[in-house]
């Protein structure tokens, strides 16, 4: 048996043979220079903090989920990127013309990417404590098993430790530094040096022991953000710098600690986001929200507050357990060294306990970025530095929206994704009915690839294998069908996911097209565009199978349900005339359009779109009719064989991942494993965040939560934490 594949054969009595509460940890302080790959992350949703900074320096580079610059709040006529007036007329002669000629263009749908705006930083809150030089000792380190970063230095023979977590229940960030004698003076304040000094407030409060930050994102009509950091227990005295907004707190003598408690809030709502509202998005100035939060929370104990949060994190993470041996000691060597010893192609050198330290971290960052009182998790995940993120820090939704929630189901985190059913419900469906009629003439709502905050649910301008992508709510169905089918939950499916799956199904309803290019009888999308890849044409596999899925589930869904009789008869007569996105190239290769382009098709592209249907879908697989096993199969792995490691196109860590888990379900654990090795080693940077190119910037969330998505197919895929362990953990 190669050694690069012993992990998939293990027994179940093997994998629990060590258990280790995992920690990634380091000996050198984070800088900010190189933060995202350094800082470990912490959040409960709503906020997010890398911590970073020298022994007595540190800070906390700060997010806030809704702080966004742009929509509505940079242009008050801001539309979503849709038309200012209906174009679905062009629909029929953009059909026509792609039926007879094969392929056309979208041009005439095209909207604007006006006004988008990006996911922003809020800022940075600084711990200052006086009097530290020469630093020995130093230490720190982020504890997956309670969602606690901690800090270890010395000097001057006194040691000093800083904790710092973000708590869902008290919607604080909290932070101590305890000292083994009389703490010096400490200053805290906040800033932000990348904002225009106009547009932003540091303050401090004497009488609420407060440091104040407010900003807007744009004069007059900008997004307003305000946040504070409230010291809880008493000192000898506190004063407040007016001109630097700097909070001084002298110690009482023989105080070893201080803690403060920090929140943030914006002005966005996102139940604004409807047309009764103008689709303004707009709510209350944050401030009463955040002296609130700060209060109640400045009310308890560091000991309640640390109770609470491990109550609440605990919960989540104890679902489920995996433990690997650590033949290495890997334990006991800094993350940053175990992640660089692991970037090697010997297929000796593996390291079962790093492996699940990521699958740890892959569930850990989930629990930390999506709650059901936040946004989901972005390209970002919530921890960005910058004013303007790579890609805006947005919603991508041809894979990377999607793999941000490849673990929460099997794992054990199902019940998180509330984040993404409210903002689907919120901030796709308004404004993306309007869409979809004045674009396609169709009931339901429609999105395309790229959304920010604000309902962008047009067609971006630009290359249309980027902006033509009206099959991005589809994917997310499957989502909606795998929580049910775990959570078996009724009454979450008549509120919330039933009418999600049926708004979709009524839009693919009214658009699917008799193909006349082929005149076989069947329905296809025209016009399609493949994720990113190839010409607009019909009959895009990625799109029929979603289709396919997005039907299926619907039907499932009303049968259960015992409703809308008359749907599920249009969807049962038109599955059976649907072309199922499943044909053989010459190549023996899955198709990924109805018409075989040779000049396309047998690519190393970086997306595996024509493959959809075999991970994380699985309607390859359901549709069998015409073709054996071995016939799919072995043009699944010719496909992936095609496509190569995925280090040829963009070298991103996502799409070997993707690759992974398709090698997995095919079980070759052999190659699964390899593409896992591949994008730990040539992706995760030391801080085990994944990077875009290589383990150069970008940061870019998916692969880490793809990671965890991946492994659990892999390792154990005869397994599965469905609905009767709802609640429950489970260990291996």
């Amino acid at each position: 048996m190669p050694t690069s594949s012993w992990i998939a054969f293990l027994s179940l009595s093997q994998l629990s043979l060590v258990v280790h509460a995992k920690s990634l940890w380091s000996t050198q302080p984070a800088g900010f220079v190189d933060i995202i790959r350094t800082a470990y992350p912490i959040g409960n949703g709503q906020l997010a903090a890398l911590p970073f900074g020298e022994p007595g320096s540190e800070k906390l580079n700060l997010n806030r989920d809704s702080l966004w610059n742009g929509g509505p709040f940079e242009n008050a006529s801001y539309n979503g990127g849709n038309p200012n007036f209906s174009v679905a007329s062009t629909l029929p002669g953009i059909r026509d013309w792609i039926f007879r000629n094969g392929t056309g263009n979208v041009t005439t749908l095209m909207g604007s990417d006006d006004n988008y705006g990006s996911y922003q930083v809020l800022g940075n809150l600084s711990v200052s404590l006086q009097g530290i030089s020469d630093a020995t000792g130093y230490k720190r380190s982020l504890d997956l098993g309670t969602g606690i970063h901690t800090t270890t230095f010395n000097t001057a023979n006194v040691s000093f430790t800083t904790a710092v977590f973000c708590s869902y229940p008290d919607s604080v960030c909290v932070y101590q530094v305890n000292s083994t004698a009389t703490l010096p003076r400490i200053d805290i304040y906040f800033d932000n040096l990348q904002a225009d000094s106009s547009l932003v407030k540091s303050s401090c409060s004497t009488s609420s022991k407060s440091a104040l930050f407010s900003g807007i994102t744009q004069a007059d009509i900008g997004m307003i953000y305000k946040a504070e950091a409230r010291v809880i227990e008493s000192a000898k005295s506190v004063s407040c710098s007016n001109t630097t907004g700097t909070l001084s707190i002298i110690p009482s003598n023989n105080q070893h600690s201080l803690s403060l408690v920090i929140s943030a809030g914006t002005n966005y709502d996102a139940t604004k986001g409807t047309a009764a509202h103008n689709y303004s998005f707009k709510g209350e100035d944050p401030s009463n929200y955040v002296s609130k939060t700060v209060a109640k929370a400045a009310s308890k104990t560091f000991k309640t507050l640390r109770k609470n949060h491990l109550a609440d994190f605990s919960a989540l993470i104890n679902t489920f357990t995996l433990s690997l041996p650590d033949p290495l000691g890997s334990a006991n060597k800094e993350t940053a060294t175990v992640i660089s010893a692991y970037n090697t192609t010997e297929n000796s050198h593996t390291d079962p306990w790093l492996e699940s330290l990521l699958f740890d971290y892959s569930r850990y960052l989930f629990i930390s970025s999506s709650r059901d009182n936040s946004l989901p998790p972005n390209l970002q995940g919530k921890w960005a530095y910058g004013l303007s993120n790579a890609w805006g820090g947005d919603y991508h939704s041809n894979i990377n929206l999607q793999m941000n929630h490849w673990v929460a189901d099997q794992t054990g985190l199902g019940d998180l994704q509330s984040a993404l059913w409210s903002y689907m419900a919120e901030t796709w469906a308004p404004r993306g009915s309007e869409t979809a009629k004045l674009l396609y003439n169709a009931p339901g709502w429609v999105v395309h690839d790229e959304m920010n905050i604000f309902g962008h649910t047009g067609m971006k301008t630009g290359d249309e294998y980027w902006a033509d992508y009206p099959a991005a709510a589809s994917w997310l169905m499957q989502h909606v069908a795998d929580y049910y089918d775990y959570s078996r939950d009724e009454t979450w499916l008549k509120n919330t996911g039933y009418p999600l799956l049926k708004a979709i199904s009524e839009f693919w309803l009214s658009q699917l097209q008799k193909d006349v290019y082929f005149n076989d009888g069947t329905l296809v999308v025209n016009p399609c565009s493949s994720p990113e890849h190839g010409p607009t044409t019909f009959g895009c596999t990625h799109y029929q199978q979603l289709i396919h899925a997005v039907f299926t589930s619907t039907l499932q869904a009303a049968r259960t349900l015992s409703t809308d009789n008359t749907l599920q008869n249009t969807l049962q007569s038109t599955l059976t005339t649907l072309d199922k996105g499943l044909h053989i190239s010459p190549l023996t290769q899955i198709q990924e359009w109805k018409i075989y382009f040779p000049a396309y098709e047998n690519t190393t592209h970086r997306h595996l779109s024509n493959l959809i249907g075999w991970y994380p879908g699985s309607s390859l697989s359901s549709y069998l009719s015409g073709y054996t096993n071995s016939t799919i199969s072995t043009a699944v792995r010719n496909t992936l064989i095609a496509r190569g490691p995925g280090i040829i196109d963009s070298n991103a860590g996502w799409e070997k991942v993707w690759r992974a888990a398709c090698w997995a379900r095919l079980n070759d654990t052999e190659m699964s494993y390899g593409e896992l090795r591949l994008a730990v080693g040539n992706n995760f940077a030391g801080n085990a965040l994944s990077m875009y190119s290589g383990k150069n910037e970008p940061f870019q969330i998916d692969a880490n939560f793809g990671f965890g998505g991946r492994c659990w197919g892999c390792w154990l895929w005869i397994c599965r934490l469905g609905w009767r362990g709802r609640g429950r953990s489970s260990r291996v």
